[in-house]
């Protein structure tokens, strides 16, 4: 049965493929967000292919060589319970090798597999969902919030890396030139206390990332996006250590969807402030 399986890295060719195997899934992720795992991570990117057709993917994002992103575990239903999952994972993770920190968002079906490759339990994130039919029982307050701008980049690629704990410059440049308009921020006494970028999918605007110093800037950063995006389908991800914003998010027209865990192989050398770690970007890049 292996012998009809192949790995070998992902192409371009690759990616009409790839968007089929997703879509079948009911994912949000559009072409440009291969490209730009594709275009960073090449020898990250994996396929499995079967009488030449792609059957499986697995890609991960490395940030700076510091923190490696595993995402886009996809298989055919088809050849589900073959082990291509495993494999992919294992040769995914032998190229990251061990001087990366290494982690990924699971579903809970998925968590049993991934801790038998060695990872454990972080903590967990809800999925929050919100129909562009939705109403706000809240009267936004977003007088504070003001549009990023280019010359704001130094501070907030500073601020992040602080509270991420990786550089994740490139991925916040690729964020802002697709969707310019949907990157928000907040300042007092002149230095940013809060921002947010929104990315574009297929079925969902993705709300995230989004770092802050307090609940009462995060709800205004979210409060902005849901004034520039009215008709909207809107997606975001949440960690339990906000939790208290949970009713909010509901008076907002928001539903809790579904759950998902942060897991890491040790040692977990790269850690979040979780304090002021409020949305990711999605599961496939933290």
């Amino acid at each position: 049965m292996d012998s009809e399986l192949f790995i070998r890295e992902m192409q371009l060719k690759d990616l009409e493929a790839a968007m089929r195997l997703k879509t079948v899934e009911g994912w949000n992720q559009t072409e440009a967000d291969w490209q730009l795992i594709l275009a960073d991570n090449p020898h990250l990117c994996l396929v499995v292919l079967a009488a030449d057709e792609v059957v499986g993917t697995v890609c991960a994002y490395s940030y700076q060589d510091k923190l490696a992103w595993i995402g886009m575990m996809l298989v055919d239903r088809n050849y589900r319970r073959r082990g291509i999952s495993k494999r992919l994972m294992r040769e995914v993770i032998q190229r990251i090798g061990h001087k990366q920190t290494i982690k990924l968002d699971a579903t809970p079906a998925g968590q049993k597999v991934y801790e038998h490759l060695g990872f454990v339990k972080e903590y967990s994130l809800f999925r929050w969902v919100r129909s562009k039919e939705a109403v706000s029982a809240n009267e936004m307050e977003t007088e504070k919030v003001q549009e990023v701008s280019p010359a704001d980049f130094p501070e907030i690629i500073s601020y992040d890396h602080k509270v991420f704990g990786a550089d994740r410059t490139q991925l916040l440049r690729h964020l802002f030139e697709r969707l310019p308009n949907g990157a928000f921020l907040i300042k007092e006494g002149g230095k940013i206390v809060g921002y947010i970028f929104c990315r574009l999918g297929s079925k969902f605007l993705q709300l995230g990332p989004m770092i802050s110093s307090t609940d009462i800037a995060a709800k205004a950063l979210i409060s902005r996006v849901l004034e520039a995006f009215e008709g909207h389908n809107l997606v975001l991800d949440l960690g339990v250590h906000h939790a208290n914003l949970y009713p909010w998010l509901e008076s907002c027209g928001f539903a809790k969807q579904r759950e998902l865990i942060r897991m890491y192989i040790p040692p977990n050398k790269v850690k979040e402030e979780l304090a002021n770690y409020y949305l990711i970007t999605g599961p496939e890049l933290g």
